[in-house]
């Protein structure tokens, strides 16, 4: 009696063990992942025109049948030339296998064989840059009207993509000689067809810029969910970079009084003022789903070294995971530099999300650097 009373107990013990780990696994779903990487792979720089000698930025997107890449400043040279400069220019390729790095990218070319502005200038602007910056005028004096591409969004629905875009007047004293003017958003009906940037402001002092100075800081990073668009802004701060986060509805992405603003607690705001901060980053980040961690995936470049970092969250708005450094990069060439444009590329992305492609850019001289690949491989 005594052996049967005590058999029945510990059966008693062993069901009620297994109810509780049948209610943790419905809590805790498989499909959720810790972002633990298992792997990290370099895959060298990629490779661009030789007349290129650096250029940074580096978002893409799948866009049609290419994947297409844009970069902000490019720097070019040619034996006996001065070095030249486009503000931003772009590439694509069809080879969606990464796992040997990348290969057959094509860069749009100019008359010269040199890749041209991928953004176009305004006449004022153009002849604004003619005017000032002219290598006989001195460094301090000369100035220069320059467009960033930011994120792509690309509207499913109508096969439109959307590039998200920074003006700054820009000097040519050092890398940190410049101005942010405003942030808006240029619209690209294919890769075949040249981008344009709409009027978004009419009667306005500058009429292509949704976003002038003095308003929402917005444009660093941007991931579609359903018919929305989420924007995250994440302006410099005393070497910090604190981001909020806007959305609007696809279809009415140009018009800036359907933009709300995250200010906590669930709730959205008509006025950017009551946006707060949802993680802190960098001035150039990607967020897009990972279906194998079940997470909404930052990626990053860790600010003021070498690093990738990632977040992750399974809302675009958060709450956002701790920062985690994923990916050491290579050291620049230049001394008091640091690795930057750490930016993730999920159209190349393998066994769903399983391993993950980033880019960074290394400086490897005085206005020289490279596009560095990595593959990174999560548990």
């Amino acid at each position: 009696m005594i052996i049967l009373f005590d058999s029945c107990k510990r059966i008693r013990y062993f069901v009620s063990l297994l109810f509780v780990g049948i209610l943790f696994f419905l809590a805790c779903p498989l499909t959720a992942q810790d972002a633990n990487v298992a792997a990290v792979r370099d895959l060298g720089p990629l490779p661009f025109l030789k007349v290129i000698d650096g250029r940074d930025g580096g978002y893409s997107a799948r866009f049609a049948d290419k994947s297409v890449w844009v970069f902000g400043d490019t720097l070019m040279s040619r034996e006996g030339e001065a070095m030249i400069v486009r503000s931003s220019t772009w590439c694509w390729t069809k080879d969606f296998d990464a796992h040997d790095g990348l290969t057959g990218l094509s860069e749009p070319v100019d008359m010269e064989g040199l890749p041209g502005e991928f953004l176009p200038f305004t006449k004022n602007e153009a002849a604004f840059n003619k005017a000032n910056s002219r290598e006989d005028l001195p460094d301090s004096k000369r100035r220069r009207w320059a467009l960033w591409p930011g994120p792509i969004a690309v509207d499913t629905k109508t096969g439109t993509a959307y590039v998200f875009y920074t003006k700054v007047l820009a000097g040519f004293v050092d890398s940190f000689d410049f101005e942010v003017v405003g942030n808006s958003i240029a619209v690209w009906e294919s890769p075949d067809s040249p981008v344009v940037r709409p009027k978004v402001r009419v009667g306005a002092e500058a009429p292509t810029i949704l976003f002038p100075k003095g308003d929402a800081f917005v444009g660093q990073g941007a991931v579609v969910v359903g018919d929305w668009i989420y924007v995250y802004g994440c302006e410099t701060k005393h070497l910090s970079w604190p981001c909020i986060i806007a959305r609007v509805k696809m279809e009415r992405v140009l018009k800036r009084n359907e933009w709300r603003f995250y200010a906590g607690q669930g709730r959205w705001s008509r006025d950017w003022h009551d946006a707060v901060p949802i993680m802190d980053a960098a001035p150039m980040l990607t967020v897009h789903w990972n279906k194998h961690l079940g997470k909404y995936l930052a990626v990053y470049s860790t600010p003021l070294k070498n690093s990738i970092s990632i977040r992750t969250s399974d809302v675009p708005e958060g709450p956002w995971s701790p920062s985690k450094a994923v990916v050491e990069g290579l050291p620049p060439g230049v001394d008091k530099k640091w690795d930057y444009s750490g930016l993730a590329h999920p159209e190349f992305a393998r066994d769903n999300g399983r391993m993950e492609y980033f880019t960074y850019y290394r400086e490897t001289g005085l206005t020289k650097g490279e596009t560095r690949l990595v593959e990174v491989v999560f548990r």
